[in-house]
């Protein structure tokens, strides 16, 4: 299962953020899964439950979104590829519906980090916390 492997990585760069920020650990994770990433978001989720466990985002809330895949083609049509639902089985040779040619995916074949929320106050088990926690932007897909 590589989805531990990606839950890691994705923990690795929470951690090298979080330390950017001088924070002592994450309190959110927002993971941005592409349906054409061969990824599976629920196994990506219990895998990140296992995962973050004893680490510096051990309270935090994990939140994935998937995102659906898009393509352009050098005749210039851009879109959601028909066969796309197949990305997950195998990689499929798509073809542009205007022309007929291979279109390359720019989007939704990826796994990232999209945000992480950090604190440098203790974790509590109190949710009347009003401290706001300080939002990092990672750009990297892992």
């Amino acid at each position: 299962m590589h989805e531990f492997s990606i839950a890691a990585q994705i923990l690795d760069t929470a951690r090298e953020h979080a330390e950017e920020e001088g924070a002592s650990h994450v309190t959110r994770l927002e993971i941005e899964v592409g349906e054409a990433s061969h990824v599976n978001p629920r196994q990506l989720e219990t895998c990140m439950d296992a995962a973050k466990t004893d680490t510096i985002a051990a309270q935090a809330t994990v939140e994935i979104e998937t995102a659906a895949p898009y393509a352009e083609c050098a005749c210039g049509w851009s879109g959601e590829p028909d066969v796309a639902e197949n990305a997950l089985v195998y990689a499929p040779d798509l073809t542009c519906p205007s022309c007929g040619e291979r279109i390359d995916l720019t989007g939704g074949d990826s796994c990232r980090l999209m945000s992480l929320t950090v604190s440098d106050e203790p974790p509590t088990d109190d949710v009347s916390d009003t401290d706001e926690p300080d939002e990092h932007t990672p750009s990297e897909p892992v």
